[in-house]
């Protein structure tokens, strides 16, 4: 007998799913229940929400002293129609990207623009990777508004950037229309699928932060989720339940 385990590796975010899954020579009865452990287990780690794709793919990308700016408008230079706000964010970010490719730096960025919340103006949110010249370049090269925001990336989880940046949602915008847009190149997450003996216990390594965890049991067999954070000092060896990481759930 067998177990399914699922691993998605996002950066320092690390999300596991161990599940009975349905064997041959199983009964009806306990087919049944098998199946409805792989459907739940499948279910959780096949997320495509806007939201959990970008808090993935920012995790992937951006991480402690990153960078999250808000660009807004003074009144005099807010503009009319949403195009034309994307049109000025698209050339900060050429502006930014040129200045950073004179340095030989590389620029990673994802934005969005938004206004249907509060006042209702137009602005923009951005992640950016980080150098030692961003705050002044920044307020520098965006000449519209009074008001640039900046925050570290280590100041919230990234569930919650992912959520503030897709708050506004998708009404009004053309079908298939992205909540983002991301400079291209950047990494993705990586998925690893395999069978483990049907004794193998969930776990996470010492350090570890437990951001999410799930587990059902039955006497015909279990799922067991766990949504993790790795210290920033981490590096991937043996899968967690080799390492003698600590037991967090289902056996």
């Amino acid at each position: 007998m067998a177990k399914r385990k699922k691993t998605i590796i996002a950066g320092r975010i690390r999300k596991t799913v161990l599940y009975t899954a349905p064997e041959p020579l199983d009964g009806p009865r306990t087919r049944a229940e098998k199946s409805r452990m792989t459907t739940a287990a499948q279910k959780i780690m096949n997320d495509k929400s806007a939201r959990n794709r970008l808090e993935m793919l920012l995790a992937c990308n951006f991480s402690g002293r990153d960078l999250f700016i808000t660009l807004t408008y003074r009144d005099a230079d807010l503009p009319a129609k949403r195009a034309e706000a994307v049109r000025l964010c698209r050339e900060f970010i050429a502006k930014l990207r040129t200045a950073r490719k004179k340095r030989g730096q590389r620029l990673k960025y994802i934005y969005t623009t938004e206004e249907k919340h509060g006042e209702a103006r137009l602005h923009h949110h951005l992640m950016i990777s980080s150098t030692e010249h961003d705050i002044e370049e920044i307020r520098s090269l965006w000449p519209y508004g009074d008001v640039v925001d900046v925050e570290y990336v280590a100041a919230r989880e990234y569930d919650v950037w992912a959520a503030y940046m897709t708050k506004e949602g998708v009404q009004g915008r053309p079908v298939g229309a992205q909540l983002w847009t991301a400079s291209k190149g950047m990494d993705k997450p990586v998925v690893i699928s395999e069978y483990v003996p049907n004794d193998t216990a969930l776990a996470v390594p010492a350090g570890c932060h437990v951001i999410e965890r799930e587990e059902k049991v039955t006497e015909f067999g279990s799922y067991c989720y766990i949504k993790y954070k790795v210290p920033a000092d981490y590096h991937d060896q043996a899968p967690a339940d080799q390492q003698g990481g600590r037991l967090v759930s289902c056996l």
